[in-house]
């Protein structure tokens, strides 16, 4: 697999779980970090939702180059 698809998949993942700290893991990040504790997590959310699109647009623009790349008869595997 290449690299840059890995990279992807990374991105997609840290935004999941960025956004199911905000959704369920408020009380462990407040242990974890006290000093937060009364400030919002909507920054975890919206970074969260940032990094899943990021790694979804990338996604789509190295698969479309690969796609180009591609010969119109080959498999696709």
């Amino acid at each position: 697999m290449n690299k840059k698809i890995i990279l992807t998949y990374a991105l997609r993942v840290l935004g999941v779980i960025l956004v199911l700290v905000y959704f369920f893991g408020g009380s462990l990040v407040f242990n974890l970090f006290p000093g937060l504790e009364g400030k919002s997590l909507n920054p975890v959310f919206y970074v969260g939702v940032l990094f899943y699109f990021a790694g979804a647009a990338l996604y789509y623009l190295f698969n479309r180059q690969d796609r180009k790349s591609r010969s119109p008869g080959e498999d696709r595997k």
